[in-house]
């Protein structure tokens, strides 16, 4: 049997309050959706995943296919090298969805903004 930390009325009410947040697609979302949109039909926008109650930016649920677009609001400052890693928000956001069964492609900002130059 699965051990919750919470009680299941707070676990609803959790739930409930992240799926009543309002998720407003980026340009950067936008322009990789339409990139994807060009080569694969199906993905979803904002596809609500009901397991976690996360808003996926762009999802194929028929594959369990997650695009996660993550600005730099989704990672910690570059280290000395330069090197940007995810921050926790993001990270646990991931580890829920690959949980629940999908496989999750990561597309950051400053690769995406990369292709555009």
């Amino acid at each position: 049997a699965q051990q919750h930390l919470l009680p299941s009325p707070q676990r609803k009410l959790c739930r409930d309050a992240m799926v009543a947040t309002i998720a407003r697609p980026s340009g950067l979302q936008r322009s990789v959706a339409a990139a994807l949109a060009a080569v694969q039909h199906g993905f979803e926008e904002e596809h609500l995943e009901p397991r976690t109650g996360y808003s996926l930016d762009l999802a194929l649920p028929s594959s369990r296919v997650a695009v996660e677009v993550d600005g730099p609001s989704h990672f910690l400052l570059p280290d000395g090298r330069g090197v940007r890693k995810s921050n926790g928000p993001t990270l646990l956001k991931r580890r829920l969805l690959r949980a629940a069964g999908w496989r999750v492609i990561s597309v950051p900002f400053y690769e995406w903004d990369g292709f555009a130059t």
